[in-house]
């Protein structure tokens, strides 16, 4: 039989929380991926650290609890709407030009448009692996989320979709 420690690990393996470490409350309070299961179905949702912890109420701004699935379509929404701007495309071709010169502004744009392909053939644990690249920080506040986007993960996913390097003979 497995130990609690050991069943933890499988649990966070087989289903890794998109936004775990990127979440906070506006108080700066982590918020850490849950999970209850009821009836055999199994609900994910973000709970504050001020609340597990039971810090008092009048300490607490801001939800404090949001359901999991809820909250990571919400940032990959918006993860898919900053990266059709032309600010972030530019921003982004600016920044994949120093690793790779021979890919242009049009080049790094169509390449960011095949984003939703891109996301839909990876497995949950890729998934959250370019959710870590390309986000720095999820601020939750009563007026909606802030989502920071890294700059290098964002010129980091462009390379990784455009086309292979030619190799001159």
């Amino acid at each position: 039989m497995l130990n609690r420690v050991a069943r933890a690990a499988v649990a966070r393996t087989a289903q890794p929380a998109l936004l775990r470490g990127l979440i906070f409350t506006e108080t700066g309070a982590a918020m850490t991926p849950h999970h209850t299961k009821r009836k055999g179905k199994r609900y994910c949702y973000y709970t504050s650290m001020d609340v597990i912890r039971k810090r008092p109420a009048a300490e607490l701004r801001g939800p404090q609890r949001l359901p999991g699935a809820m909250v990571e379509d919400a940032v990959i929404g918006e993860i898919r709407r900053m990266l059709r701007t032309p600010e972030v495309a530019a921003r982004t071709s600016r920044a994949v030009r120093k690793e790779r010169p021979d890919l242009d502004e049009t080049t790094v744009v169509a390449a960011l448009a095949q984003f939703d392909d891109l996301w839909k053939a990876l497995i949950p644990a890729e998934q959250a692996r370019i959710v870590q690249l390309l986000v720095a920080r999820i601020t939750v506040s009563e007026a909606g989320l802030a989502i920071d986007l890294r700059h290098n993960g964002l010129g980091a996913i462009a390379t990784l979709m455009a086309p292979p390097k030619k190799e001159v003979a």
